[in-house]
């Protein structure tokens, strides 16, 4: 097993652009409570799963940004492909609504954006919506 780093890390997709520098994503699942009144212990099943992130970096004057006075990101409504990729090439890909942007500035000469996102699966049945590539 050897050691990664983020170095040539990549996100693309849904309108996230910019001089990106930096992502994060949490993979999760629903736990439900289902321990019955006769149960000693807490009983707790798995549930739909989920994933969470954010991308980050430098704002980019390029007209991909802005699309029809709104910003791209917010466009498809029903969520679009994104692609994590890590320093070595393993990557995750989701469908994925950005739910915010915040963007800043600042008079050192920062100009920032950061895109929330969520899992916007159409996936059905138990198959996981979303593909890990990781060796």
């Amino acid at each position: 097993m050897a050691a990664i780093s983020g170095n040539s890390g990549n996100i693309s997709g849904n309108g996230i652009v910019g001089n990106l520098n930096t992502w994060s994503a949490t993979i999760s699942r629903a736990v439900s409570d289902v321990t019955s009144f006769d149960g000693a212990g807490r009983k707790r099943i798995l549930g739909v799963y989920d994933l969470t992130g954010s991308a980050g970096g430098t704002l980019d004057d390029g007209a991909s940004f802005i699309s029809g006075g709104t910003l791209a990101a917010f466009t498809n409504a029903s969520g679009g492909a994104v692609v994590l990729t890590s320093d070595s090439g393993n990557a995750i890909t989701a469908n994925v609504v950005v739910e915010s942007v915040a963007l800043g500035a600042s008079k050192t000469g920062d100009a920032t954006v950061t895109f929330n996102f969520s899992l916007a699966s159409t996936t059905t049945g138990t198959t996981v919506p979303f593909t890990i590539a990781w060796s």
